[in-house]
């Protein structure tokens, strides 16, 4: 999903933080099945650091409005750094935490008739115990085992860092496909 002008994008994120809620509609494929083009989005404001591994946030990146799930967090030259990924999207974008501006709550389909569905909940779904589930597992094997961590950059990683990272590589497609466009 994207707005095209800085002028819409801070209005936006002001708007967000001055009424702590809004509603979006969606454009884009990126957040296939979950989400889909043209339902109407509750976004709640909140800073980055309420944000958990698997909900979907809403933030600005390159320029551009993006509502993607929160797939990881990680430390990176002494700064944390947000990791985003579409449902529908081989991407991944690293994210600093000032450019997050809420997290999607719920959304609304139009019905034939053209009257809007009640609102319903997103953002609790098998993907997301997959991404917390494998987080927090992670974080749990730092702190038995350090070599477990992301290297720093020009790092090599250790082994035990490479075979967590062959897990979730063998893991990921079966508990969060990517549908075919």
């Amino acid at each position: 999903m994207g707005l095209d002008s800085a002028g819409s994008l801070q209005l936006l994120a002001e708007t967000l933080k001055a009424s702590g809620s809004g509603r979006l509609t969606l454009r884009g494929q990126s957040m296939h099945p979950t989400l889909q083009d043209g339902w109407k989005l509750h976004v709640v404001a909140l800073p980055a650091e309420s944000l958990r591994v698997g909900d979907i946030g809403v933030f600005i990146h390159s320029d551009v409005l993006t509502i993607h799930r929160l797939i990881w967090r990680k430390k990176q030259a002494g700064r944390e750094w947000l990791v985003f990924q579409g449902d529908n999207n081989p991407a991944r974008e690293m994210v600093a935490p000032e450019a997050v501006l809420g997290r999607v709550e719920g959304a609304e389909v139009e019905r034939e008739d053209g009257k809007a569905a009640p609102p319903f909940a997103v953002g609790r779904d098998e993907r997301a115990w997959f991404y917390r589930s494998l987080y927090r597992i992670h974080r749990a094997l730092l702190r038995a085992l350090p070599g477990a961590g992301l290297p720093e950059e020009g790092e090599s990683p250790g082994v035990v860092y490479r075979v967590l990272r062959g897990v979730f590589r063998a893991l990921e497609p079966v508990f969060s496909p990517r549908p075919r466009r």
